[in-house]
């Protein structure tokens, strides 16, 4: 082995925190945004049942609007990222399934009504 092979040079590994490398683009766009989206997701159901369940409709609301502002940002942001082909039809897909996923999230907070 040569000095310059980079499975042995100290300098050929990547000392940035897994946030940076995520946020960056290295683990591609589509995991990149569905991770931050079911994120976005998680945080919503959480917040949104404790809401529903303590009878707080003006908190819920603020906090599915902010839910769908989250998906838009993320649209936008998946928008500015994606270079391939065909654009329109990779938007309308995410965005499709971004709100149905949106509207299921919705009735699940609302399950603790009967």
């Amino acid at each position: 082995m040569s000095e310059s092979d980079p499975s042995t040079d100290p300098e050929s590994f990547d000392n940035r925190s897994f946030m940076a490398r995520f946020l960056a683009g290295e683990y591609g766009l589509a995991t990149t945004y569905w991770v931050l989206y079911f994120v976005g997701c998680g945080i919503f159901f959480v917040l949104g049942s404790r809401a529903v369940d303590n009878e707080q409709w003006i908190s819920y609301l603020i906090i599915a609007a902010a839910m769908l502002a989250y998906t838009v940002i993320l649209i936008i942001g998946i928008r500015a990222a994606y270079k391939g082909p065909q654009l329109w039809k990779v938007m309308s897909r995410t965005s499709s399934v971004f709100m149905i996923i949106n509207i299921l999230a919705g009735i699940t907070t609302l399950g603790f009504i009967y």
